[in-house]
């Protein structure tokens, strides 16, 4: 079984208050993590500004809406989570 850390940067932490807070969102994220700490290299990835980064997206569930969730891997195999968004096309 993996053990990698899964963190989250302080501009998510932000953008998630944002978004209705942690306890808003968490449960939502929830089968994300596992999967994240299972194999962050399945998920899609995307070309930005700062490199390539990785995304994973949540459904609504009840007052959360669809999110977008934005994370890189670093070079040991942690995870860092730099931003969430509402996923406009969920």
């Amino acid at each position: 079984m993996n053990f990698r850390a899964i963190r989250f940067d302080a501009d998510c932490d932000s953008a998630a208050e944002k978004l209705g807070g942690s306890r808003a969102i968490d449960e939502a994220l929830g089968p994300v993590l596992e999967a994240l700490d299972r194999n962050p290299s399945g998920f899609a990835q995307v070309e930005c500004a700062w490199g390539t980064v990785r995304y994973a997206r949540t459904k609504a569930l009840r007052a959360c809406p669809a999110l977008l969730w934005y994370f890189c891997i670093e070079s040991n195999g942690d995870v860092l989570i730099v931003h969430v968004e509402e996923d406009d096309h969920p």
